[in-house]
């Protein structure tokens, strides 16, 4: 079918394929400069107005060039910012934009949908939810909607809604059938680093970062058990050891990254011996754009690909391979039992007997732990002495600590005597380097809610940080100040150990969702969004490994070859059904279907058959039996049918719904005389 000879400007489909970029563009909001999100607003604006006709003229082909390389210009300049990734996002939008102001002919068209169609599936590298999946999906079904109406104008808008959703429903167990056996190959080239905004912790982190971040109620991961969870107390989930103190703030020690990078070249990467009852889980973790990944200490990799992915650094915590861009799915065995003393203790304790360059910062801490020193002889009662002094002074645990810009330890230990976790961690660590012991801040986070009874959801406001001392002996060991000062945080969770108040005070929508009913939805929708990212997200290699085996039980060629000829002849058989037109049964004409039927009513009512009777000598034989009103009706039924058929194209279209109309009428009146 071809379509009709007119300006592509005063089509529906351009009008349609405008408003779908548009939406496109709004929905990269955070990857897009707000300069490239405007361009693209503006070009559908131009767009609309041109399809309604209240501007004509076309910018011309200079101007168009001339606003091309003034954003390329602006945009390799904000690229050095902005990371190849993004670079690649905004030049897209960008072609889109310029494409949709000179749409006018329809090879133009053409590539503009093809163009909707990357952005579609570049929309996927920032948002993998099952809600923006069915977000995106109807896009596609829109952008296909516009193409068909391009190319059969003449029928009706619902028309081609209707034809596509058939045929979408039809495509649907062909879809699945692929997913599941094409195999799941590792991708053709690295994606390019972003350098956009990240998401969770830092690898810089003052004591009031993680404070900040508490008031965030985003997902962080989730993480399924292989049997019982662990106590809620155990819960404590490593992502980053941060070793560098300056006096403020501390950091991913130079060092430690300079080792990392050492062992990378050799291959050398660290391997714990572990011992002792274990736990056994999956993590999906959200994209961060950062290296580090989650879970209980003394966690090693637990599959073929998940060992492939990660690196096991020698401070125990996990790194992958690749930044986390988009949802990672990873499984992982943790030892809790497991001594953290396999680790060089030569480079551990220059890493963490570190002292801030300026002696002058936080002097009244420097003299307190030379008493402590002189009071106390062993590691052990160093260390209580310091937990005790958090308890006999009253500490309070709150999330709106005030400042402490200038001497944060000092200000916090002798004077405010109350914060965040970091706040007790960072204190703790410092004054056991001031002891001579070795001591460091672990960041990541605490606790989880159930969401099913093996499966944990660790949130952003349970972000948390903790403190590991190497005693003699015994290596590193976990101490957390924090919940010595509020043990309703490691047992209830961060809301009870908290004032209510401040928890979530800054975000409305996650107090709104404490409600029951929103907290119901809430519930609803994580539990949708854990099983889509669990078995489509996270369907890889080795779950289709596992499917195989579980359909083939031994996996050969042979079978395989089997497999692969079944599915074909499945998917062969499905479009003969769909496609082969003489096993579709033709469906009359409207016009027809409602003349029939009028004509049974009329049979029904007054007796008489048909037969092969024309309709103008079938109505005046019916005419004798019917009331002068239905006969009358039933009269002019006839004679519009012989007009339709006989009629033009144009006007047959115009008269046919006084017909249907006509005929429903009767039918629905009718009566004998």
């Amino acid at each position: 079918m071809q379509p009709i000879d007119k300006p592509i400007r005063n089509q529906t489909a351009s009008a349609l394929i405008a408003l779908v970029f548009c939406v496109l563009s709004m929905s990269l909001f955070e990857p897009l400069l707000f300069w490239v999100l405007l361009i693209s607003l503006c070009a559908t604006g131009i767009r609309l107005v041109m399809y309604f006709g209240w501007y004509q003229p076309m910018p011309s082909l200079r101007t168009i060039n001339l606003l091309g390389l003034l954003c390329c210009l602006c945009l390799g300049w904000f690229s050095l910012q902005i990371g190849l990734l993004l670079t690649m996002v905004n030049l897209l939008i960008l072609a889109g934009a310029l494409k949709l102001i000179i749409l006018n002919r329809p090879r133009d068209l053409f590539h503009l949908f093809c163009t909707c169609l990357f952005v579609i599936g570049m929309g996927f590298t920032f948002h993998q939810s099952v809600v923006m999946t069915l977000f995106y999906g109807l896009l596609t079904l829109s952008l296909l909607v516009a193409l068909g109406r391009y190319f059969s104008p003449s029928q009706h808008l619902p028309w081609h809604i209707k034809r596509l959703a058939v045929m979408s429903v039809q495509a649907l167990p062909i879809a699945i059938l692929l997913f599941l056996i094409l195999p799941k190959l590792p991708p053709l080239w690295k994606m390019p680093v972003s350098k956009s905004t990240e998401t969770g912790l830092t690898d810089t982190v003052t004591p009031g970062d993680i404070a900040n971040l508490t008031q965030s109620g985003e997902l962080a991961f989730r993480a399924t058990f292989t049997g019982a969870l662990p106590p809620p107390a155990e819960r404590y989930w490593r992502a980053l050891t941060l070793e560098y103190f300056d006096g403020k703030q501390w950091s991913v020690s130079p060092l430690r990254k300079q080792v990392r990078k050492q062992y990378r070249l050799l291959n050398n990467e660290f391997k714990p011996r572990v011992s002792g009852s274990w736990w056994e889980y999956e993590v999906i973790t959200e994209p961060t754009n950062k290296h580090w990944l989650f879970s209980i200490d003394v966690g090693i990799p637990d599959d073929l690909n998940s060992s492939q992915a990660i690196w096991q650094s020698s401070d125990y915590s996990l790194l992958s391979e690749t930044p986390i861009t988009s949802r990672r799915a990873y499984r992982v065995r943790s030892y809790p039992t497991t001594p953290m003393d396999q680790t060089l203790y030569s480079i551990d304790s220059r890493l963490n007997l570190q002292l801030p360059n300026n002696p002058a910062v936080n002097p009244q801490t420097q003299a307190w732990a030379e008493q402590i020193a002189a009071d106390n002889v062993t590691q052990v009662e160093r260390v209580q002495a310091v937990l005790d002094y958090f308890v006999d002074q009253g500490f309070r645990y709150t999330l709106t600590p005030p400042p402490m810009p200038d001497h944060p330890i000092d200000d916090f230990l002798f004077i405010h005597q109350e914060g965040f976790c970091a706040h007790y961690a960072s204190a703790m660590s410092y004054v056991l380097r001031l002891l001579g012991i070795p001591a460091r801040m672990v960041a990541g986070y605490h606790g989880g809610e159930s969401l099913q009874p093996d499966v944990l959801s660790v949130y952003q406001y349970d972000a948390h940080a903790w403190v590991e001392a190497w005693l003699d002996g015994r290596g590193w060991v976990r101490f957390d100040p924090s919940g010595i000062v509020a043990p309703a945080r490691l047992e209830l969770g961060l809301q009870q150990a908290v004032e209510e108040e401040s928890f979530l005070a800054n975000n409305q929508m996650a107090r709104l969702q404490q409600l029951p009913l929103f907290a119901e939805l809430r519930n609803l929708y994580s539990l949708l969004d854990y099983q889509w990212s669990r078995w489509v997200l996270g369907f890889d290699a080795e779950r289709q490994q596992n499917l195989l085996v579980l359909l083939l039980g031994k996996v050969t060629t042979q079978r395989i070859m089997f497999l692969m000829l079944g599915i074909c002849l499945v998917i062969g058989l499905l479009l003969a059904l769909y496609f082969i037109p003489h096993w579709q049964r033709k469906r009359p004409p409207a016009n027809l279907r409602w003349f029939l039927q009028a004509s049974q009513k009329a049979e029904q009512i007054t007796g008489l058959e048909r037969h092969n009777d024309g309709p103008e000598h079938f109505a005046e034989r019916a005419a004798q039996r019917l009331s002068p009103q239905s006969a009358s009706q039933f009269k002019a039924i006839c004679q519009a049918f012989i007009a339709l058929n006989y009629a033009r194209d144009g006007e047959a279209s115009a008269q046919s719904n006084a017909f249907i109309t006509q005929c429903k009428t009767f039918i629905r009146q009718a009566k004998a005389l």
